[in-house]
């Protein structure tokens, strides 16, 4: 069969994501030829790209076939040759053979999906939404359902992911009628990949430029409890869903909060990368107090402290005490003006910027005034008549949330002391 070099080229560099490096199976390093369209997989997403010419049953070694069509003249055409464990290309005037290579029927079928759900959406809102919300899965893999992006079908659609201590989630236009899904963050990435290269407009009914400039590039979504189906253009793209129960992230997200602080997002970048080395010293622990016009940042380490204020317009005086990695991770790249409210020092603090998408992140739990001379006194008596194993370290200590991101209420320890009789 004859397929054009550009075309073949450009399918197996979109398809190679899918391909595993070291594979279990030696059939899932090749691209499945057949049926007008070239397959791949790494068996738990799977994507097929229409390819015309490519109406035989063929398995193609991906890599080592995309490297020697990489210097091929891309209007040449390409000659593929199967024999019996055996395929040849042949391209302006060059040639390469694959010997051992698995028998089609050793490649694995693309998913069966019934789809008890579909519906379309405008593509690029849904996948905005999913790149921006991925990077705040959990990447510990002691709960699955918080290794992926949580597509919630409910009142209205929205994306949403949580690691346990950050809670991210974001509205999308449009209505989906059917069960929430949780989509791995591999097949995000891939539809990225995906959509950034083969997508484009719906021009149904366009018939000036006007229109075209507003013109949608549409996805089409069908989905049944183990996989989701999404289909633009000349890609098909399947993801096996994640098991389990999202928690229920509603419960944490603030109706109502007392104070709020919004700062420029440069200026917090600038500052947290001043004391972040700081910081480190102690579980990373940065202090956030914003008062007059002023939010003032600070943390304290083993030999020293800092402080640095940045201008602010607030609401309310108000604290709170965050880890800096992931004040760093959300000030980085952004610009403008980021919203920071909070109801108490103890509770979720909630950033906002230009509206979307809305990150909720735990605090930490810290002492913010140093205790008087006679009550630190009192209490170190007590601690020297307490058992060894019940005296706590010294020094600023980080500790755990009450309530976690996708969590349980934990109950607050309680230390017994022994009171000092006159």
């Amino acid at each position: 069969m004859e397929i054009q070099v550009k075309r073949l080229r450009d399918t197996l560099e979109l398809l190679a994501p899918l391909v595993p490096r070291k594979a279990t199976l030696k059939s899932l390093s090749c691209a499945r030829l057949g049926e007008g369209r070239a397959a791949a997989t790494d068996l738990e997403v799977s994507a097929a790209i229409d390819l015309p010419g490519a109406d035989e049953d063929v398995l193609l070694p991906a890599k080592d076939a995309l490297g020697f069509l990489k210097y091929t003249p891309g209007t040449a055409m390409a000659q593929i040759t199967p024999a019996r464990n055996r395929v040849t290309i042949a391209a302006y005037g060059m040639e390469t053979s694959f010997s051992n290579v698995p028998d089609v029927e050793d490649f694995p079928p693309l998913p069966k999906l019934e789809p008890e759900s579909e519906g379309v959406l405008n593509g690029d809102a849904l996948v905005r939404a999913l790149v921006a919300i991925a990077p705040y899965v959990a990447s510990e893999t002691d709960r699955p359902v918080l290794n992926g992006v949580f597509l919630s079908t409910d009142d209205q659609l929205e994306a949403v992911a949580a690691d346990g201590f950050r809670l991210i989630w974001e509205t999308i236009p449009g209505k989906l009628s059917g069960r929430s899904m949780i989509i791995p963050r591999k097949g995000v990435d891939i539809l990225e990949r995906l959509w950034k290269r083969a997508a484009t407009p719906d021009l149904s009914g366009v018939t000036n430029l006007a229109s075209l400039l507003v013109a949608q590039r549409l996805i089409r979504l069908n989905w049944d409890s183990a996989v989701l189906r999404l289909s633009f253009d000349a890609v098909t793209l399947f993801i096996k869903l994640t098991q389990g129960t999202f928690p229920n992230y509603r419960q944490l997200i603030p109706t109502k909060t007392q104070s709020a602080v919004i700062v420029m997002a440069d200026d917090m970048e600038r500052v947290l990368r001043q004391v972040a080395p700081v910081a480190k010293d102690r579980n990373g622990i940065v202090r956030l107090r914003w008062d007059g016009e002023e939010l003032r940042v600070s943390a304290m380490g083993e030999d020293r402290d800092v402080s640095v204020p940045v201008p602010a317009r607030l609401t309310e005086p108000g604290r709170t005490a965050l880890n800096v990695h992931y004040l760093k991770e959300y000030f980085k790249g952004r610009s403008g003006p980021v919203t920071i409210s909070t109801s108490s020092p103890q509770s979720p603090v909630l950033f906002t910027h230009r509206d979307r998408p809305h990150v909720l992140i735990m605090p930490m739990h810290v002492e913010w005034e140093p205790k008087p001379a006679v009550v630190a006194q009192a209490e170190e008596v007590v601690e020297q008549v307490q058992p060894e194993d019940e005296v706590e370290p010294a020094g600023e200590t980080e500790h755990e949330p009450e309530t976690e991101v996708g969590g349980e209420p934990k109950e607050k320890p309680r230390r017994e002391r022994k009171r000092k009789r006159a």
